[in-house]
């Protein structure tokens, strides 16, 4: 925002010229939420791929594949379905992520027996050595992006709630 704080942008939404409220608390809240996220995800998109060349939503994918295992070394491998959900993409999206991972080596698919449609996947070897060298450089690169944004025109609730100053309860008020 050049020129302009967050309250003046809120001030504006909140009201139209002749005074009165034409959007709720909680269309500002996410609006908030939306731009700091579109920042810390723009930072961490960029320095992931330069240090690493994994992008965030292949290490998204990575860490949330890899936790199924992790958790119970005779755990099912998750279904495609399971993992759209656990990442918040569409069916079609997770479904170009894992055959680009597939086509890395990284994951492994396998048909379910008993329903021919479904597809479980699992990290391979390779994709558990990658899951070991992104996991903290990823943990490292969101803790750095999310500080930064304290010295930028950021919600300073949301942000202290990003660096833990604060509870969940305290940003939803």
């Amino acid at each position: 925002m050049t020129g302009r704080s967050h309250g003046d942008v809120v001030g504006e939404v909140r009201t139209d010229p002749g005074g009165a409220r034409t959007q709720s608390c909680a269309t500002d809240r996410w609006d908030a939420l939306d731009r700091l996220h579109r920042r810390v995800q723009g930072t961490v998109e960029r320095r992931l791929r330069e240090e690493t060349g994994f992008g965030v939503s292949d290490v998204q994918a990575l860490r949330h594949v890899g936790r199924s295992s992790a958790t119970n070394a005779d755990a099912e491998p998750l279904r495609l379905g399971d993992v759209a959900d656990g990442l918040g993409l569409s069916q079609s999206a997770t479904s170009r992520l894992m055959a680009r991972l597939r086509r890395r080596d990284l994951i492994m698919s396998i048909t379910v027996d008993h329903d021919r449609r479904g597809v479980q996947v699992l990290l391979t070897p390779a994709g558990h050595a990658a899951l070991r060298r992104t996991a903290s450089r990823y943990d490292q690169i969101v803790q750095d992006a999310v500080r930064d944004l304290g010295s930028q025109d950021a919600d300073p609730v949301l942000w202290r709630y990003l660096i833990g100053e604060s509870d969940a309860r305290s940003v939803i008020r």
